[in-house]
């Protein structure tokens, strides 16, 4: 971000979050098969204050995108609503 934040044209927010036993045991090279677990934006491992803070720094005038992508928030119309209103209530403190 920091290096092309002021190209930046489109955000998306997505979360995950790392196995590191599945990571030890895949390795690096794996393409994340088998450590990456999508999780809605805010139930990951992502930094969302320090995300934020450096798409401010570079004048991102644009929305923020939410990727709804959980296999806990799937399965139902109403899974997947809670979803995307738990990744709202996380992400709203940063966005306008």
């Amino acid at each position: 971000l920091k290096e092309f934040g002021p190209h930046i044209l489109h955000f998306q927010a997505k979360d995950l979050m790392i196995d590191r036993d599945g990571l030890y045991e895949n390795g690096i090279f794996s393409m994340g098969m088998g450590w990456q677990i999508p999780r809605i934006p805010g139930l990951g491992d992502a930094n969302w204050s320090a995300i934020f803070s450096e798409l401010y720094r570079a004048g991102y005038p644009g929305d923020c995108i939410i990727e709804h992508e959980d296999r806990a928030f799937e399965g139902s119309d109403e899974h997947v609503k809670r979803g995307f209103l738990v990744a709202r209530d996380v992400l709203r403190p940063y966005c306008r």
